[in-house]
């Protein structure tokens, strides 16, 4: 019986390339590899993602925000 249930649950693919991928022993999951992962963090840290915020005021520019205040 655990062979059929293994071949019915969905199986887990890389959200990056796509590909089909094993989750468990995966130590660069949710990606494939390491390849994935590091395409992944390059678009993070070339600021192509971004994670919404409060708005800034208008009469600050954009290199004079004022500092977040602690949670």
């Amino acid at each position: 019986m655990p062979s059929d249930e293994a071949a019915t649950r969905r199986r887990p693919r890389c959200p990056r390339c796509g590909s089909v991928m094993a989750w468990e022993g995966n130590p660069h999951r949710p990606f494939c590899g390491l390849t994935c992962r590091l395409i992944d963090l390059g678009s993070w840290l070339d600021e192509r993602y971004r994670v919404a915020g409060d708005t800034l005021p208008e009469e600050f520019p954009s290199d004079d925000r004022p500092p977040r205040a602690a949670d």
